[in-house]
């Protein structure tokens, strides 16, 4: 009888452990486990997309100069969308393969506030100088001619537009060497990340002999920095000019209509991103306050399109000032950067934009 009850009293005990285990919310992820689902299941990923984005654009160029017709010249600018959106979802990736020989700089030449896209190309169409546009030879000139913000102002310009005319034929020339530079720079930046002994590699296998991550918490926090400098970068680069008249910069790839849609994927990109590092779930339960706060936050920078007006997503019911949106930005990135961080045991630190 004794034996009965203790082993039913045994059997209650287990099952009210493993409710209870049940309700316990999972044990926050390792630093290494971090870095690794970010590599694994954002960061990878997104530079493939931009990749496999990037490669039909030297035929869509080749399309539009060898017949210029309308349904080219259309397809020209849905392939160009198309990678311009897909970058937007690396342009804050600033490390490793991206770094590298100043690969951000030749992909997209952004910002640009003194003008050295339109500078460099009006100097380049006017000195029609053929050997720069031969295999390898565009990569040795000013980064500000050599991606995706120069060809841009190829494609949308009607003065002289992409055709098989003989004064677009330099222009073509050029366009199809663009095209296919942007090509070369996303897939080295894909290999740099991909190939044994990459950046992958390096990041998942820190320790005293690496070079350049010497833990975990190395690693985690090289991605928790990429967070941070998406914020700055779309709430600085993009929002603050909005509310601040005395900065003067052009919106990103205003030309071809794609601001909207590079601060809707910029903002879903962070928002992915941040939910990937799962940096919540090392608050303690007398901060669980930050996750709703948090919560808020994504709604509003979500709710509008990123050029004064409302997203067609919007998730509340009123529309948020650009002025609230750039705050709350800059709430959660001083949120992430001295709260989550330091809750998760990382030392953040300086990042590239601070003190912009």
């Amino acid at each position: 009888m004794i034996v009965k009850k203790t082993v039913a009293a045994l059997f209650s005990f287990l099952l009210s452990a493993t409710a209870a285990m049940a309700d316990d919310p999972p044990a926050p992820p390792t630093h290494l486990a971090m870095a690794q689902s970010a590599i694994e299941t954002y960061i990878i990923p997104h530079i493939d997309a931009l990749k496999a984005a990037a490669a039909p654009l030297p035929g869509a160029v080749e399309n539009v100069c060898k017949t210029g017709s309308p349904d080219a010249q259309k397809q020209l600018e849905k392939t160009f969308a198309n990678v311009v959106m897909a970058y937007a979802g690396v342009d804050f990736l600033r490390f490793g393969p991206m770094l590298e020989k100043g690969r951000r700089e030749q992909l997209s030449f952004w910002p640009d506030p003194r003008g050295f896209v339109a500078r460099q190309l009006r100097l380049t169409l006017l000195n029609k100088d053929e050997k720069i546009t031969e295999p390898g030879m565009l990569a040795k000139q000013s980064a500000a001619i050599q991606g995706l913000p120069a060809l841009e102002v190829l494609i949308q310009d009607k003065t002289v537009p992409l055709g098989p005319s003989e004064p677009a034929r330099f222009r073509c020339l050029l366009g199809q060497a663009i095209a296919n530079n942007i090509v070369r720079l996303t897939t080295e930046v894909a290999d740099g990340w991909e190939k044994p002994g990459g950046w992958k590699d390096k990041m998942l296998h820190p320790g005293p002999d690496n070079d350049t991550y010497k833990s975990a918490s190395e690693s985690a926090v090289e991605v928790v920095k990429a967070l941070l400098v998406g914020f700055s970068l779309t709430g600085d680069l993009q929002l603050k000019p909005q509310v601040d008249p005395k900065i003067r910069l052009t919106p990103p790839y205003e030309k071809s209509g794609l601001q909207k849609q590079f601060y809707a994927t910029s903002v879903a990109s962070l928002h992915e991103l941040y939910n990937t590092l799962q940096l919540e779930s090392y608050l303690k339960p007398d901060l669980s306050w930050m996750k709703g706060w948090a919560q808020g936050t994504w709604r509003a920078i979500e709710s509008i399109d990123g050029a004064g007006g409302r997203a067609s997503h919007a998730q509340r019911a009123d529309t948020p000032t650009t002025r609230e949106v750039f705050d709350r930005m800059n709430g959660l990135r001083n949120i992430v950067a001295n709260r989550l961080s330091v809750a998760a045991g990382l030392t953040v630190g300086f990042n590239e934009l601070d003190g912009d």
